[in-house]
């Protein structure tokens, strides 16, 4: 066996690994610093280690064989393990580091993370920089592996072999309406009639998936008057301040309010299942230190104000 290893390109495992993931020669190449044709010479190599082809091109993919997707979850662990017993050769000190994190935040974003966000990063990176954006992306697994972003984080995980994903916290949402209502105000709790019969401020929907509030909304076939959409819970909640809107938030949103005393909050009238946020980053960028940085500072920030019952 060990005789037989002498005679294996052990950096071939890698490619394996990446060809995977990205089920194109290209991305694999570019994510691993190395020309396609090079890419194409190890398959071939691969392709005689194991006497299989491997990956076969399908609809515009590399598609893995039977015998590849045997053989992968062994090679993935099997590097993990070696990568974990090898010294610290590229070490990163938050302190000189000179880059800027792009994060994409989609509807999880709020003034007070983005405030403590900001000022961590400031503190422990004073060379680093911040760009936020708040797109709605269709194909947001792609624009990870296209790095036009470091992370993304929604409340819907991005369901692809290609990333991964934590989850930052865990909430119960609530109606948020403005203090005067003049429906609403003064009342402890809010029933079906009530909810139906106001107009109502959203969340835009997106092409490949919604969130938990709407696939509830739809489940009952509730209809709703809605006279106001938006891709983020701020813009939402300031709409609210200003209308007889009403919202559904999570309980984050309305416990990091700057001015709470202007709204009211009720439990929904109907069953919603607790939501999740979630910090999602393209494979690549599993073992970069620096990108592990930025997502372990997110994950503190936000178990920093990790929300509490609002009830």
């Amino acid at each position: 066996m060990k005789q037989y290893l002498r005679n294996i390109d052990l950096n071939l495992l890698s490619i394996f690994t990446a060809l995977m993931h990205e089920r194109n020669l290209s991305h694999a190449a570019e994510n691993l610093g190395m020309s396609q044709p090079a890419v194409s010479q190890a398959l071939k190599r691969l392709r005689s280690v194991y006497n299989d082809p491997l990956f076969e091109r399908k609809s515009g993919q590399m598609m893995p064989t039977l015998k590849a997707m045997a053989i992968a979850p062994v090679i993935e662990d099997m590097l993990n393990n070696v990568s974990l017993t090898l010294p610290d050769m590229h070490t990163f000190d938050p302190n000189k580091a000179k880059l800027n994190y792009k994060l994409n935040i989609t509807g999880v974003e709020n003034s007070y993370f983005l405030r403590q966000l900001a000022v961590k990063v400031a503190q422990l990176a004073p060379h680093a920089s911040l760009t936020i954006s708040n797109d709605v992306l269709t194909h947001p697994e792609r624009a990870l592996r296209e790095k036009e972003y470091d992370l993304h984080l929604d409340y819907v995980p991005i369901e692809s072999e290609d990333c991964y994903h934590k989850i930052l916290f865990t909430d119960d949402m609530y109606i948020l309406a403005r203090k005067d209502h003049p429906r609403l105000a003064g009342k402890s709790h809010i029933t079906l009639s009530d909810f139906l019969g106001e107009t109502h401020a959203v969340l835009r929907p997106r092409e490949n998936n919604v969130y938990p509030i709407q696939y509830a909304i739809k489940e009952m076939t509730l209809d709703r008057e809605i006279k106001y959409t938006s891709s983020n819970f701020d813009n939402i909640v300031d709409i609210v301040k200003a209308t007889d809107h009403l919202c559904i938030v999570p309980g984050i949103t309305i416990k990091t309010l700057n001015n709470q005393s202007d709204y009211i909050w009720f439990k929904p009238p109907f069953k919603l299942d607790k939501t999740h946020a979630y910090i999602n980053w393209h494979w690549s960028v599993e073992h970069l230190k620096s990108n592990r940085w930025i997502r372990e500072l997110v994950l503190e920030v936000c178990s920093e104000y990790n929300p509490v019952n609002l009830e």
